[in-house]
């Protein structure tokens, strides 16, 4: 089981693929990649998945999709992907349009767009930060810098990272466990798939938006041991290893049930945590 993380440039700058293996260690790590070296790359690698930092396509309309404001309500905030009107020829947008043409090109060596289920032979759009967040259960602290942080969390995951030498092949491998987590069942990916989705290594957000990690995380040698519980209660304040605190699972559960009443999120977080729906529901 491979995964390919592909950190998207703007067109001279090229891209930086990150190929890792199901042990989670590197394979392959390249530099500076046209499009037109792309296709025969990804003939030559051939990964399972692909996990692209980069959006499909323009929004249908407006200034966003809904996957970035739902992450948005998490303390994840994304470049917003606006509709082809507003970003076309845009100068800040020529990475968004690069990106365009890497689900292009991949989809034609056989890996569609991701849209929904399994994702063995697609392609995914992935966020790093995002995905560093999602990992850590936090935000970086306030003024961390972006390459040494993501590090740590790619090592705290068992990824070696000797040959991640810029943080744009540290976003590639980022991408990568990413995709290999979503091969393992470690997905999640809120909005609208027909606009495109960003797909996050967790089986659901957070009942509670991201924090950043406290200033001594700078200096740590690990990313901190404990995170909030997920349970979503306000009266919680319980700090875990795992996802839940202690016995705090069912309370989700049960605010899960109390919301499937009047909105269908809630239906397909218990459907993909494998909790059964409420009885007049069935």
């Amino acid at each position: 089981m491979r995964a390919l993380g592909i950190d998207v440039g703007a067109p001279r700058k090229g891209m930086d693929l990150v190929l890792l293996n199901d042990a989670r260690a590197p394979v392959r790590v390249v530099s500076k990649v046209g499009i037109d070296r792309l296709g025969l790359l990804i003939g030559e690698l051939q990964p399972d998945v692909i996990a692209i930092d980069a959006p499909p396509a323009w929004a249908p309309n407006g200034s966003s999709r809904l996957t970035e404001r739902l992450l948005a309500q998490c303390n994840i905030h994304a470049f917003n992907t606006p509709s082809a009107r507003a970003g076309s020829g845009h100068p800040f947008y020529a990475w968004m349009e690069v990106g365009f043409e890497v689900f292009a090109v991949v989809a034609a060596r056989g890996y569609p767009r991701y849209r929904a289920g399994a994702p063995r032979g697609t392609a995914m759009e992935v966020f790093p930060h995002g995905s560093a967040a999602v990992l850590a259960g936090c935000l970086p602290p306030r003024g961390a810098k972006k390459k040494p942080w993501r590090e740590r969390i790619l090592a705290s995951q068992g990824v070696p990272t000797a040959e991640l030498t810029t943080a744009d092949r540290v976003d590639a491998a980022l991408c990568a466990l990413t995709g290999l987590l979503a091969l393992e069942g470690k997905r999640f990916a809120p909005g609208d798939p027909k606009e495109g989705v960003i797909v996050l290594p967790a089986a659901s957000l957070p009942a509670r938006p991201f924090r950043p990690a406290p200033a001594e995380a700078h200096d740590e040698a690990t990313l901190p041991l404990f995170r909030e519980c997920a349970c979503g209660d306000p009266a919680c304040h319980e700090l875990t290893r795992t996802e839940f605190a202690l016995g705090h699972d069912a309370k989700r559960k049960s605010r899960l049930w109390a919301s499937a009443r009047t909105g269908v999120l809630a239906i397909e977080e218990l459907r993909r945590r494998g909790w059964v729906i409420p009885p007049e529901m069935r």
